[in-house]
């Protein structure tokens, strides 16, 4: 029997340590591989079909690019820089494209912040550029404000020639409540082509107006949609990772978002497309907390994301905990182009351009300045992703930030905030971990008798005593008593509040400016991971410690006790792998959480003695005060 109990509890460790040898194997060497085009046939011929135009109107654009490239280009090529106090934007007379958007300050209802680029520090601070090098570096040009109409040929003349820019300063500053148009004009006599793009910008707001009307022979064009893109955010990131995420392509269509990262895309000779149907209320691409979006002066359908993939060259890097222990580093890695083809009228018609942060309170404020503008309801704020479980999130998280931010404006230091909030809210949890504690207590003091009653009940059924039996009832009625008050399910709770709080707070950090490059103590960036790693073996470790002194339900088998054993350790090892490179400001509160909870559970231990009967203790002779307890008479058996 005895060896029967020590191979199932060496079967467990065994399953158990088999299990993290394969998952952690598995993730490191086995990664699945990108689908190769070979082996996709069919998407490739229906990409191929996608992206190019039917045959019937393939004559015609062959025609039209003969006449168009025979004109000769003598307008000459100009930069015209727009600086407002909230960013700075470049556009090129060269299809009137923008070639750089810099963004400055971060302005919502809580206030104004100073914004850089990732990797800035106060002896060096980067421009917060939007706008990829790749997409510029690339020909054609892969740059926000680009033409699609279906025809190449038109496509290239729209978005490859100079325009006449009606303006005269190179670079056009503007104010507080100021305001800019700017013409760019493109006519091709020949065949009768006419482009205008007038931009609107001002000094005190994220959206510039953008009227675009394209006609041939006095005729809009149809089916015409502006790009935005590609790939909008923060150019300084030198990598991504799981909780650093790249830029994806976002719309609000049919009534609900579509989210589309680039990685996401099934690729056919590194280059990808996805057509949507339904009106669209707007779209665009952003990274985790700046974005570009096109809300169009009405819903139009024909929305289409388009992609491509390039391999990068970047400095050494470990990708995850395995190559950090091992010490491979990454040198090379695979960035995204994301752009979103947005259907537009070609009548003159606004559409709106949101360029700026995904702060939420900034974004809540221009929900009602663009609803405004197009006379319909456009909330924006649907940007910002809130996660799978949005519909739990959402209500959490901006609670969260309110707190934050209030905590903020005493502690003026971020990191101190959430440490404050951490407090806060577990001692809020105190309470319920009292009564937990208690309940498992009792549960433990009740377990060997449990066990009995258990083992007399099955003693009773294996000579075929029924249920109802009054034997079989009165064991029965004695466990109820015994389980009263001891029921552990009620010591859940704080765990099962803790996480949806740590999920909200995980969004909040991840999609408040407030935290990014927000430094504590030796964190630069609050919103990003611990560069020493010391927060997450803290983390680890502080875990250990609240679950060793955190009452559990009652062990009374061998396995029980081995299987809590492994929890105790294995659970902590597995939240290390995935909260490996986590945002910093949420691995703060989860370690400094765990300290609490070790203190607090120090101190309800304490409490609970008092509740403890006596224990039995063995002297060597009685004390003169001793109660004699009189002999039990004993029963005949007879």
């Amino acid at each position: 029997m005895e060896d029967s109990k020590k191979q199932t509890q060496f079967r467990f460790l065994l399953a158990a340590t088999l299990s993290m040898v394969v998952l952690f194997g598995w993730t490191y060497f086995f990664a699945p591989p990108p689908k190769p085009p070979a082996d996709n046939t069919n998407t490739a011929q229906t990409a191929a079909n996608t992206a190019a135009p039917p045959p019937e109107t393939q004559q015609p654009q062959t025609t039209q690019q003969t006449v168009l490239t025979a004109t000769p280009d003598n307008v000459p090529n100009r930069q015209i820089t727009i600086k407002t106090p909230l960013y700075q934007a470049t556009l090129d007379s060269r299809g009137a494209l923008a070639t750089s958007w810099i963004l400055l300050k971060n302005k919502s209802p809580q206030g104004e912040k100073a914004l850089y680029g990732e990797g800035s520090n106060e002896n060096e601070k980067k421009p917060l550029e939007l706008i990829p090098p790749e997409g510029l570096s690339r020909n054609p040009r892969v740059i926000p404000f680009r033409l699609s109409t279906g025809d190449e040929s038109l496509n290239q003349f729209l978005n490859e020639r100079n325009y006449q820019v009606a303006a005269n300063e190179e670079v056009i500053e503007l104010g507080e409540g100021q305001e800019r148009k700017i013409d760019f004009v493109l006519r091709d006599e020949a065949t009768g082509v006419e482009a205008i793009k007038s931009f609107t910008f001002r000094g005190d707001s994220y959206v510039s107006d953008l009227q675009t009307s394209l006609t041939r022979n006095g005729q809009p064009v149809p089916n015409t949609k502006l790009l935005i893109g590609a790939s909008i955010g923060d150019q300084s990131v030198p990598y991504y990772t799981f909780y650093k995420t790249e830029a994806e392509a976002v719309s609000f269509i049919n009534g609900g978002i579509e989210r589309y990262p680039g990685a996401y895309f099934e690729y056919v000779n590194n280059t990808a497309s996805k057509a949507f149907e339904g009106a669209v209320d707007w779209a665009g691409v952003g990274d985790a907390y700046f974005a570009m979006a096109a809300i169009p002066s009405q819903p139009l359908p024909g929305l289409e994301y388009h992609a491509s993939r390039y391999e990068v060259e970047t400095a050494p890097f470990f990708d995850g905990i395995i190559s950090w222990i091992t010490r491979s580093e990454t040198t090379k890695i695979t960035k995204h182009l994301v752009t979103a083809a947005v259907p537009i009228a070609a009548d003159g018609s606004i559409t709106r351009i949101y360029t700026g942060t995904k702060d939420r309170f900034a974004m809540n404020e221009y929900n009602e300045i663009l609803s405004n503008a197009v006379g319909r309801t456009i909330d924006i704020e649907d940007f910002i992703n809130y996660g799978w479980f949005s519909r739990l999130t959402k209500p959490l998280a901006v609670p969260i930030l309110y707190a934050l931010n209030f905590l903020y404006n005493f502690t003026h230091n971020y990191g101190i905030a959430i440490i404050v909030f951490t407090f806060l809210f577990y001692s809020a949890l105190f309470p319920l971990r009292w009564f937990q504690s208690k309940s498992f207590k009792k549960a433990q003091r009740n377990a060997p008798k449990m066990k009995e009653m258990q083992d007399r009940l099955k003693d009773l059924q294996k000579k075929g005593v029924p249920m109802d039996d009054p034997r079989m009832r009165e064991l029965q009625m004695q466990q109820l008593k015994m389980t009263k008050d001891a029921l552990p399910i009620g010591g859940c709770l704080p765990t099962l509040l803790q996480f949806p709080l740590l999920i909200a707070l995980y969004v909040a950090i991840t999609i408040s400016l407030s935290f990014r490059q927000a430094s504590f103590l030796w964190l630069p960036d609050l919103s990003s991971g611990d560069p020493y790693h010391l927060l997450e073996f803290g983390f680890a470790i502080s875990m250990i410690l609240s679950m060793k002194f955190m009452p559990s339900g009652p062990a009374v088998t061998p396995e029980q006790q081995m299987q809590q054993k492994m929890m105790t350790y294995l659970m902590p090892v597995m939240m290390l792998w995935i909260m490996w490179g986590a945002p910093s400001g949420l691995l703060l509160y989860w370690f400094f959480g765990n300290i609490v909870m070790f203190v607090q559970q120090l101190i309800i231990n304490r409490i609970n003695k008092t509740d403890e009967p006596p224990k039995e203790e063995i002297v060597e002779t009685v004390p003169k005060n001793a109660k004699k307890v009189k002999a039990k008479p004993k029963l005949s058996t007879s």
